[in-house]
């Protein structure tokens, strides 16, 4: 049991890590903050049952799969979503621009 917690915290861990960093990147001081909180809370429960563990390597091993895992999630999450948000933005930017343009017109 401990070596599916110490999987799935370590994966939860790097996607959190993974998601804050871009939303660094992009200057989204919000969305960092609050992520922040998230990333400590669930750090300190994983060192704490890593540490508890009682064979070494296949922790370690569970805790690099998991980690592995979690980086590839966050970057294919968070592209998705930016195209997905990205997308409705540029679609109500249309629709409000046609909708003053055809107020001009009328």
């Amino acid at each position: 049991m401990e070596y599916i917690t110490v999987f799935f915290g370590a994966l939860l861990t790097v996607y959190m890590l993974g998601i804050n960093s871009q939303l660094v990147r992009d200057k989204n001081c919000i969305g960092a903050f609050s992520l922040a909180w998230f990333i400590s809370l669930s750090n300190m429960l994983y060192i704490k049952v890593f540490v508890m563990s009682d064979e070494f390597l296949l922790t370690y091993l569970c805790s690099a799969l998991g980690s592995c895992i979690g980086i590839v999630l966050s970057i294919v999450t968070y592209s998705r979503v930016h195209k997905l948000l990205s997308k409705k933005t540029n679609e109500n930017r249309v629709i409000s621009t046609l909708f003053i343009k055809g107020n001009e017109n009328g």
